[in-house]
């Protein structure tokens, strides 16, 4: 099935053409690696939306964001309950010390993966 027609008014049909030199087209590739969209997209981005692009996350570290996410809030769980005054159980006790040292073992990760 073919792609459906862009009304006149949406279609990109004019050419612009500019110089840019070899430090600019390094800053604009990079640029595009970063948000992982074109060079066009990119430009047109920053001129016409005046946003700021988003960096991709490679999945892996989206893997351990989402890690971080969890042990973050159990450990918010945890402290909340600690400074409440109550007493911890010893098996939560455990619980939080062995979230702390998976959080470590991530943190350990990241650093020598960089």
């Amino acid at each position: 099935m073919a792609r459906p027609r862009k009304p006149q008014k949406e279609k990109r049909d004019t050419k612009f053409t500019f110089k840019m030199n070899e430090r600019e087209v390094l800053a604009l590739a990079e640029l595009s690696e970063y948000s992982n969209i074109s060079p066009t997209e990119v430009i047109r981005s920053c001129v016409f939306k005046n946003r700021l692009l988003q960096a991709r996350m490679p999945s892996i570290d989206v893997k351990t964001y989402l890690e971080l996410k969890k042990i973050g809030t159990n450990i918010n769980q945890i402290a909340r309950h600690y400074n409440s005054g109550k007493e911890v159980p010893p098996d939560k006790l455990r619980a939080f010390i062995s979230l702390k040292e998976k959080l470590d073992s991530i943190l350990k990760r990241l650093i020598n993966d960089r």
